[in-house]
């Protein structure tokens, strides 16, 4: 490879690199691509994650001592969390291998800061938490059955951190329509972090993490949240690395003889014509382009359905975040 091309691909890499928000970061492999180590600041002391089990990267303070491995991060418990002192750390590599993975850092000053974070697939339950976050270190991930006491409540998903949501540029990438809603929908992640917003901090709220980010829900009373690879939501042209997304495409039928009203919610930001988002309900073709916003509701009682986004080679900054509801009952 020559250097003017691995110049490119440096550049490339870097621009998809981890994402730093006002109180918090988000780390991972493309950081330490061009060196062994990443600074970062805890002013007034940080509680730090990771669900990586690599032993190889570690975090260093100012005088060069050693203080916990991502493996050691990863076997703390969501509510009970390794911490730092006010200080200067470092992230450091150490080998010549250059292993994924990710690693969530947030100052004590940060909104939310006490919001348990969970690493492991599975049930989550908290009590008395109006946020919980989920933390991984794959493409994306997939959330499910949000159940508990929600009847005065709204509930959404964020694909940041709880410290970003007091951010009111940060938007939800879904939004529940109803309890039911939300415990029958699913919503892909496409990105390392996601932050679900309970609505209420009483009582006990469920949800379930599994592995995967393409399963969408097809039946009536349901929502389908479609996002581009690494999308943040927060209103500037940061991303989450994900080089593992290409494509995003669904197609389905769904009908209702009672009725059914169809919703299509979203934004976008489109790096050019050849990776536009062409969305086709019956027979109402989309093709977004540029930057902007969708809201159309559509009555009836059958309806054909389809997404398809194409990634374009090199780096493309195509931002998307979708929501199709599938309601009963006229609009």
């Amino acid at each position: 490879m020559s250097g003017y091309i691995f110049s490119l691909f440096l550049l490339a890499k870097v621009a998809h690199a981890g994402v730093t928000f006002k109180d918090s970061q988000i780390m991972d492999n493309i950081d330490l691509l061009l060196g062994y180590s990443e600074h970062f600041q805890c002013p007034t002391g940080c509680r730090v994650y990771s669900p990586t089990g690599e032993r190889s990267i570690h975090i260093e303070n100012d005088i060069g001592r050693e203080l916990y491995t991502l493996f050691e991060l990863s076997l703390f418990s969501p509510d009970k969390p390794a911490t730092l002192a006010p200080g200067n750390y470092s992230l450091k590599r150490t080998g010549w291998d250059d292993p994924e993975f990710t690693f969530y850092v947030v100052k004590k000053e940060a909104a939310n800061y006490d919001t348990p974070v969970y690493t492991k697939y599975g049930k989550i339950r908290v009590i008395n938490q109006r946020y919980v976050t989920f933390l991984s270190d794959g493409p994306g991930f997939l959330i499910k059955e949000i159940s508990g006491d929600l009847s005065s409540s709204n509930v959404s998903v964020y694909a940041t951190g709880a410290d970003s949501i007091a951010n009111k540029a940060c938007s939800p990438v879904y939004v529940a329509r109803s309890p039911d809603n939300a415990a029958r929908s699913s919503i892909g992640i496409r990105g390392p972090i996601a932050t679900i917003d309970f609505g209420t901090a009483k009582a006990a709220h469920y949800a379930t993490i599994s592995n995967g980010f393409n399963a969408v829900e097809t039946l009536v009373g349901t929502s389908s949240v479609y996002v581009s690879p690494g999308y943040v939501g927060c209103g500037d042209a940061q991303m989450y690395t994900n080089d593992y997304v290409n494509k995003v495409q669904q197609g389905f039928k769904v009908q209702e003889s009672s009725g059914l009203c169809v919703k299509l919610t979203g934004n976008y930001a489109v790096s050019s014509d050849l990776s536009a988002v062409s969305f086709n309900i019956t027979n109402d073709n989309l093709r977004m382009t540029g930057t902007g916003s969708v809201d159309k509701i559509y009555d009836g009682t059958s309806f054909d359905i389809s997404i398809l986004w194409n990634r374009q080679e090199g780096y493309d900054s195509t931002q998307f975040a979708y929501q199709l509801d599938l309601l009963k009952g006229k609009c």
